[in-house]
């Protein structure tokens, strides 16, 4: 059983920073890490995916952002040089939001995806809505398959960590061993320091970007006010809301306010925070104590200013109902997710939808004057870990990973292309720009590979229709990119068990009082005894765990 006492780390749920605690260096890895699970190791050795055939659109080397491309790779690289294994089985336990693919024996996909990795890939599928249920129902039986899905900020699939039913892939990774896996290579050491346990690799983390949302506005409202298209401050901000409700409706007889949606941290109200700079859930006040975004002045400033304009008619008054359909208005602000965006159906296509409708990305100012404050996401996301039962044998160990690393294929690998599209002329066809395009009848034959994880490349990819926002998309996120910060937790948020046990519970609270206050059912004079109400159900442990976890990792 894996050993997560306090004093050795982060409590519960492990240390994911806690490389820095133990002293790994970030680049080269030359000093050892390790934890009490297991001996020295050295982080794996970062070795960046062959370079794409095009270039980028823009170039970037400022701290969460990415490369920004605009061109569609057309040639691919071949990212496992290895034979296909010579049989046997690799099983996986994985998400799915969908209907499950479809039986091998009615699967081309399926049956040319064990061809080419030389073994029956056999993939139990879970749904999303009964995925944790069923995942300690497999913990239970003993019968952990060979590739998990794993969320390790939920507390059911971090017990799997902690009673040691997933393997401790630290030596086998270490330093440069993992160059025999050049895909599970192609991640930079802060992705794996953020997801480590106990100061131990037990989990393969894919990349994600840094920043995920933006605003985006709609330009031929915000043009018709009196601040225009870059209000100074939040001031501004408002009037330029006020003024698009006022216009009452837009083309084609649409209704218009000034914002028709909101939702809680991290929806919506995520574009606000950044607004007040009111910083990440969890920070350090002046004096080094750590503190709840709920007891900063900024925070209190941002509850006054939604309220005021939730009173003064910018809200839709639908705005926060919890079914999508019912918002049907438009609005001069609303923020999306930057994939959705960029992508063949984004920006052009909602002007398509809307005839008169113009949409650009918005930078959002700060509430005073100065930049705005956006809080970065953690380095890493979906994860899979290695059954510590079939771990136990080398050589199946080695054909498990072999397996995870051909699903770990980079974008701009053959790999990538045949996981993520499937087979050319049934599963997909290229279009005139070289982008792979779906065949929808023969799309239930995919999903098989969900238990992949992403490396290598992480830049922003415009689909040819978005193009024409491109320098915009650029400018809009290299100032977020220039204006954002680290959360003091990053890595560490699962290190307070009350936050496991409780924080859904603390979510609801906060949510609760928050639309309260901003809807008029409750008083911004009440902050102070709701803070302490939160606090009291749990919030001051949640606290005082996440301050010996920031202790213990050295932070």
């Amino acid at each position: 059983m894996v050993d997560f006492t306090r004093r050795k780390f982060l409590g519960a749920v492990g240390a994911a920073g806690a490389a820095a605690a133990v002293g790994a260096t970030a680049a080269g890895c030359s000093e050892n890490v390790g934890g009490s699970a297991g001996g020295d190791y050295d982080l794996p050795t970062f070795q960046p995916a062959p370079e794409l055939d095009v270039q980028p659109f823009y170039a970037t080397e400022t701290e969460g952002m990415e490369d920004v491309y605009t061109e569609q790779v057309q040639t691919y690289f071949k990212s496992v040089n290895r034979e296909p294994a010579s049989g046997g089985t690799v099983t996986s336990f994985q998400l799915t939001w969908g209907d499950p693919s479809k039986p091998l024996d009615e699967n081309p996909y399926w049956q040319e995806l064990n061809a080419r990795l030389g073994v029956s890939f056999e993939p139990q599928f879970v749904p999303q809505p009964v995925f944790d249920q069923k995942f300690a129902t497999m913990l239970a039986s003993g019968e952990v398959p060979d590739l998990v899905f794993v969320n390790d900020q939920s507390a059911v699939n971090l017990q799997g960590i902690r009673d040691g039913a997933f393997a401790d892939l630290s030596e086998t990774l270490s330093g440069d061993n993992i160059l025999k896996w050049p895909n599970l290579a192609a991640r930079k050491e802060e992705i794996w320091k953020a997801s480590l346990k106990d100061g131990r690799i037990y989990q393969i983390p894919s990349t994600v970007w840094a920043l995920t949302n933006l605003p985006v506005m709609r330009a031929d409202l915000v043009d018709q006010t009196s601040i225009g298209r870059s209000p100074k401050d939040a001031e501004q901000l408002f009037t330029m809301l006020k003024e698009v409700s006022a216009l009452g409706t837009g083309p084609g007889g649409q209704k218009v306010y000034g914002l028709n949606k909101y939702d809680a941290h991290p929806g919506t109200a995520s574009m606000f925070q950044r607004l007040f700079k009111t910083g990440p859930e969890w920070q350090h006040n002046a004096d080094g104590d750590l503190v709840h975004i709920t007891q900063t002045e900024n925070y209190k400033l941002m509850l006054e200013w939604l309220a005021r304009a939730w009173a003064e008619g910018i809200f839709d008054p639908v705005s926060m109902s919890p079914t999508p359909t019912d918002i049907v208005s438009g609005a001069a602000i609303r923020y999306d997710a930057v994939g959705g965006a960029i992508g063949a159906a984004g920006l052009s296509q909602w002007e398509a939808d809307l005839p008169g409708a113009k949409f650009d990305f918005f930078d959002m100012p700060g509430f005073d004057g100065s930049a705005q404050l956006v809080v970065r996401n953690v380095p890493y996301g979906r994860s899979t870990c290695v059954s510590a039962a079939a771990a136990e044998d080398e050589e199946r160990l080695t054909q498990i990973l072999n397996v995870l690393d051909y699903f770990s294929a980079p974008y701009g690998s053959e790999e990538h292309l045949f996981v993520n599209s499937g087979i050319e002329g049934r599963n997909f066809d290229f279009d005139e720009h070289g982008i792979p395009i779906p065949n929808a009848d023969n799309l239930p034959e995919m999903g098989v590979q969900y238990v992949g994880v992403t490396s290598g490349d992480n830049s922003y990819r415009i689909h040819p229709n978005a193009a024409p926002w491109a320098d915009s998309f650029v400018a809009v996120m290299e100032s977020m990119a220039q204006n954002s910060i680290v959360r003091p937790l990053e890595g560490l948020e699962g290190a307070s068990p009350t936050f496991i046990t409780k924080g859904a519970q603390l979510k609801q609270l906060w949510t609760d009082f928050e639309s309260g206050v901003i809807t008029g059912r409750e008083s911004i004079d009440d902050l102070e005894s709701f803070v302490s109400n939160y606090m009291s159900q749990g919030g001051t442990q949640v606290k005082d765990e996440y301050t010996q976890a920031l202790k213990d990792a050295g932070k």
